[in-house]
C-alpha cells in the first residue's frame, strides 16, 4: 500500500464540472446532482445567492468564477479559497500540474502532456496500455512509473495479484494525494508503492520476479536511461520466462516515434526479448521474456 493520503477537507473541480453548476444558477434551480471530485462520482448539492451548499459546506461563487475561467486546471475549493492543483519539483525544478479533461485528469509536467488526450481521455489510454499485457488475472506486475497511479489501479482492478509501482518526481507524488482519481492508490494492499529512480531500484527486485512489466517511462528528452540497453536487460532479468511486458513510447507515426521506435526495438531484442510488436493504437511496443 502507499503511504496514507491526507483526509480530503475539500472538493476538487475543473470547469467542466463548475460550468453546471453556473447554469443551474442562471436557471434558478435551487438543487442539482454534480460531481465534486473532477467526474469520478456524483453527489447533490443545494444553490443559494451565498455559492453551493455541499457535503464539506459552502462554495462561494466567487470561487466558482474563478475556477470557470481557467479550462485546463484543476481546483480544491474550500469556502471561498481555491487553489490550482499543481506542484513544484524538488527534485526536478519542474512544475507538476492536473490537466483537466473529460474523464481522468492528466499529468502536465512543465507544459508536457504524461497522458494521450485528443480522442482518448487517460483512462481509455490506461486501457490500451494494458491491452497488450492479456490477462492480469494472478499475476505479479512491476509498474515502472506510477504517474498518477492509474495504470497500477486498473492492473490491481483487472486481477493482478500484486502490483510494484515506482514514482522518481516527489511533485507528482503530491498530485497523488489530491487527484481524486488516485485515491486508490492508498486503499489497496496489493498495491505495493516505491519513491525514486527505478533504474536503481529495479536492481533490488529478484530475477523472474514480475509476470507482466508496463514500462511507461516519460520522454527520452527527460529520461533517456530508462531506454538504453542496460535498463532492458535488467527489464529482462526481473520478468519471468514467457512473460510480457508493454513499453509506452508515444506517436510511432509521429516523427520522434520514427526516430525512436526502430533503436528500442533493436535494443530489446538484444536485451533478450522476443516478439517485439508495434502497437500504434497503444502508442508503444510489446515483447516477451
Amino acid at each position: 500500500m502507499c503511504a496514507a493520503s491526507a483526509p480530503v477537507t475539500h472538493v476538487t473541480l475543473s470547469a467542466r464540472q463548475v460550468r453546471a453548476l453556473v447554469e443551474a444558477r442562471d436557471r434558478a434551480e435551487n438543487t442539482l446532482d454534480v460531481s465534486l471530485d473532477l467526474g469520478r462520482s456524483t453527489t447533490a448539492v443545494s444553490l443559494s445567492t451565498e455559492g453551493v451548499v455541499g457535503p464539506t459546506g459552502l462554495l462561494s461563487w466567487s470561487a466558482i468564477e474563478t475556477i470557470r475561467t481557467d479550462e485546463i486546471g484543476c481546483f480544491a475549493v474550500s469556502g471561498s479559497e481555491c487553489r490550482r492543483l499543481q506542484s513544484m519539483s524538488t527534485v526536478t525544478g519542474r512544475l507538476a500540474s492536473l490537466y483537466a479533461t473529460d474523464g481522468p485528469p492528466a499529468l502536465l509536467l512543465s507544459g508536457t502532456l504524461m497522458h494521450r488526450i485528443k480522442g482518448v481521455h487517460p483512462g481509455q489510454d490506461t486501457d490500451l496500455k494494458l491491452a497488450p499485457l492479456h490477462s492480469l488475472k494472478g499475476s505479479r506486475v512491476l509498474d515502472t512509473a506510477t504517474g498518477l497511479g492509474y495504470t497500477a489501479i486498473e492492473a490491481r482492478r483487472r486481477g493482478a495479484a500484486t502490483v510494484h509501482t515506482v514514482e522518481f518526481d516527489p511533485a507528482v507524488v503530491d498530485l497523488q494525494r489530491l487527484n481524486p482519481w488516485s485515491q486508490d492508490l492508498f486503499d489497496s494492499d496489493q498495491i505495493i508503492c516505491g519513491e525514486g529512480d527505478i533504474a536503481d531500484i529495479i536492481e533490488e527486485f529478484e530475477e523472474d520476479q514480475f509476470d507482466r512489466i508496463l514500462h511507461d517511462p516519460p520522454v527520452l528528452e527527460l529520461a533517456g536511461d530508462l531506454y538504453g540497453g542496460a535498463f532492458y536487460r535488467q527489464l529482462h532479468r526481473v520478468l519471468a520466462r514467457h512473460g510480457r511486458l508493454f513499453h509506452y513510447i508515444g506517436n510511432l507515426e509521429s516523427p520522434s516515434g520514427k526516430r525512436v521506435v526502430p533503436g528500442v526495438i533493436r535494443r530489446l531484442e538484444e536485451a533478450g526479448f522476443v516478439d517485439v510488436k508495434r502497437h500504434p493504437e497503444a502508442f508503444g511496443v510489446s515483447a516477451r521474456a
